[in-house]
């Protein structure tokens, strides 16, 4: 189907009109036409059809509510929130930025608690030594006193001389006791740093190939230990009494009772899933990074913005790319999988299926190549798939694989669009699209956002926080109504000085939905080309160019972006479009949560990507941040509830909340970190603010058939 685009007006009741043709509208060569108000990046293939233009909405969705706005679920205690907020500013992790880039290291200070043990146990023993030394000394004490009645000087100087000395040694032995109870204590600490550190994995499993990879681990272990330090200090923990009390075990890690900020207790997790992926997705698989290396791996420099790697491909970006690939031919009409991939029916497979086969065989090699390094076998057997030699029982493996993830595939699959509708969002149709009003939003006790453009990290999350809420409520059909909307702001100054602010959620749906912020979104937005036309971003970012445009945006007008998760994939996309820096000057992005370190945006942009340090998500491309001048990363850490548990201590899951990031975000903001400080004056001398600034806010909704 060839790319035509369709304007239309909303309805009345701002429900979604018939297709009805826009003025102009060529219905039969299928020729896109641009022109008009509402005019929005057209598709490469299939319809894209405009309700309306976005119209101001500041005074809908930020004027004053009723009543105090309602606490996030979880984040209702105002001290529990505080005490959060203070230990993210006591512990957050700065690399890049003004302050220089902080190289990883592998260095590191190996414990033998057998050895503190033993020493712990000689002092001892020398203490009770001494012991009996003093009491050897008792009978000669008394015999001096006894002469010293005699009124001999010389004896009575002796018999000060040995209370003297009795004295000094009880002092001694004192100190040996004491030194000896503090080496024990120690040698607690470190246990409870080894198991913190390993939780359930064992040390056979840590000192592997793949264990021993990857600058996070050893980031990670270092973290754990100054955490672990910090959290038996504040609880005063001076004994191995009070060691005992206070120190509770769990299988992913411990917690300190009373060793969190303001007496809180403090949640202390090892390394997780979150570690552990960061470290195997890095593993390089060779290559140049220029596509000029494994004809199996794509070039590191391709895709959204990508940056050239000197050490080339890494096991996620090449995992990543081959799992668009399969996803994307599974969606596509001509890769249906019938039984032809096993040879047991059907003929030969199509040429789509073709393609998926191959992709479900090729995902293969790294894998083998990263998780099976010392397994000498499974390389022989890889090998010779790879040659053509003794390839039976390859390619039985390699059919079994395919089958085994066919019915994942179909369901994952990631469609074409046919259609798609982006609805402009006006103070008429607002209540339609279940648009709520702030004194409705929740927000974490203590956070606040007034619905201006905020100039620093703690703003910014809570606006990104609000943006997810607009749109709340459930469909005609029971069911939540999925969140698919982009938010533009304008802020202009009494001197009519402006700038844009693009404001982008994060995932609603993991399955390709009828929304934007789904798995189809995550794929495109993380493989999108740097060159791209605004005519072929993600959906989510065309959406935001069509607000923009709504707004008033002119060429060489600032812009600033903000994003969580997918929204954060789509914001460092946007900073990375050589098309949408030629026409805007974008001055700053800020992520939460989001695997950006793949794109390569300009120094002229201030770039600060904050993490969780048990978030998962940032570690998906496979790559670390870039760390300069102009770009810097956060890593926090925030207890937050279930951290743990079986479900979200291992996995993380719960660190990827918006909530979190804005709770941590509030410590940041409070740091004063030279970094941090100059991220936010380049908001705060961009985006105009204080008395007399008036804001306007531009919403677009999207959805698409398939």
């Amino acid at each position: 189907m060839s790319a035509r685009l369709v304007t239309r007006m909303p309805a009345e009741d701002g429900t979604r009109p018939a297709a009805v043709a826009g003025p102009g509208t060529d219905t039969g060569s299928g020729a896109a036409l641009t022109s008009a108000p509402a005019a929005a990046p057209e598709m490469a293939a299939g319809v894209t059809e405009v309700h309306g233009t976005a119209e101001d909405l500041q005074g809908v969705l930020f004027a004053g509510g009723t009543g105090p706005r309602p606490a996030a679920e979880g984040f209702e205690d105002a001290d529990a929130v505080a005490a959060a907020v203070e230990g993210a500013a006591t512990s957050m992790e700065v690399s890049g930025g003004v302050v220089g880039t902080e190289a990883d290291g592998a260095g590191g200070v190996r414990v033998d608690t057998t050895v503190v043990a033993a020493l712990a146990d000689a002092l001892s023993g020398v203490a009770v030594d001494l012991g009996f030394a003093l009491a050897g000394m008792a009978p000669l004490a008394v015999e001096l006193e006894l002469w010293s009645l005699s009124g001999q000087p010389q004896a009575a100087h002796a018999t000060a001389l040995a209370g003297l000395v009795a004295m000094d040694l009880l002092g001694v032995v004192e100190e040996v006791a004491a030194t000896g109870g503090r080496l024990l204590l120690a040698q607690l600490r470190y246990a409870t740093l080894e198991d913190a550190l390993t939780g359930a994995f064992s040390r056979a499993a840590l000192e592997t190939p793949l264990g021993a990879v990857g600058s996070s681990v050893v980031r990670e272990v270092s973290r754990t230990a100054e955490d672990v330090d910090v959290a038996l200090a504040r609880a005063g923990i001076d004994s191995p009494e009070e060691f005992g009390r206070k120190v509770e075990f769990t299988a992913f890690g411990i917690i300190v009772r009373g060793g969190g900020p303001r007496g809180t207790d403090a949640l202390i997790r090892g390394i997780g899933l979150d570690d552990i992926a960061d470290a195997a997705l890095r593993v390089p698989l060779g290559g140049t990074g220029d596509g000029t290396g494994d004809d199996d791996a794509p070039a590191s420099g391709t895709g959204a913005g990508r940056a050239p790697s000197s050490g080339g491909v890494t096991l996620g970006q090449y995992l990543r790319s081959r799992a668009v690939e399969m996803l994307s031919a599974y969606g596509h009409p001509e890769g249906t999988v019938n039984d032809a991939a096993d040879g047991t029916a059907g003929g030969a497979a199509g040429t789509g299926e073709k393609d998926v086969l191959a992709a479900a065989g090729g995902i293969l090699a790294p894998v083998v190549a990263a998780l099976m390094l010392d397994a000498p076998g499974v390389t022989r057997w890889y090998t010779a798939w790879r040659t053509g030699r003794r390839l039976r029982p390859a390619e039985v493996a390699e059919r079994a694989v395919t089958h085994n993830l066919r019915p994942w595939l179909t369901a994952q699959a990631l469609r074409p669009a046919t259609r798609e509708v982006f609805t402009g969002l006006t103070p008429a149709n607002a209540a339609a699209h279940r648009m709520t009003g702030m004194d409705r939003r929740p927000l974490p006790a203590g956070v606040e956002n007034p619905g201006t453009i905020p100039t620093t990290v703690a703003g910014t999350a809570a606006a990104l926080k609000d943006a997810k809420n607009i749109v709340s409520g459930a469909g005609p059909d029971g069911k939540p109504v999925e969140n698919s909307t982009v938010m533009v702001q304008k802020a202009v100054d009494e001197q009519g000085r402006r700038t844009f602010s693009v404001v982008l959620t994060g995932t609603e749906e993991w399955v390709d939905s009828p929304g934007v912020h789904d798995l189809k979104g995550i794929a495109e937005g993380m493989t999108a080309r740097a060159d791209a036309p605004l005519t072929e971003l993600p959906q989510a970012q065309r959406m935001a160019v069509q607000a923009l445009q709504d707004a008033g945006i002119q060429e060489g007008d600032a812009v600033v972006l903000s994003g969580h998760s997918l929204g954060g994939i789509d914001a460092a996309g946007l900073a990375a479009n050589t098309q949408f820096r030629g026409r805007y000057d974008v001055e700053a992005v800020t992520t939460y949560g989001a695997p950006v370190g793949d794109f390569a945006i300009p120094e002229s942009t201030s770039v600060m990507a904050v993490e969780h340090v048990n978030d998962v998500v940032p570690a998906l491309d496979g790559v670390a941040n870039p760390d300069s001048g102009h770009r810097s990363t956060v890593r926090l850490s925030t207890p937050y509830a279930s951290a743990l548990t079986g479900d979200s201590g291992f996995t993380g899951v719960g660190a990827h909340d918006m909530n979190l990031y804005a709770v941590g975000s509030q410590g940041i903001s409070q740091s004063h970190h030279p970094a941090v400080a100059a991220h936010e004056q380049r908001l705060a001398d961009v985006v105009p603010h204080g008395a007399g600034t008036r804001t306007e806010t531009y919403v677009y909704e999207g959805w698409e058939e398939h």
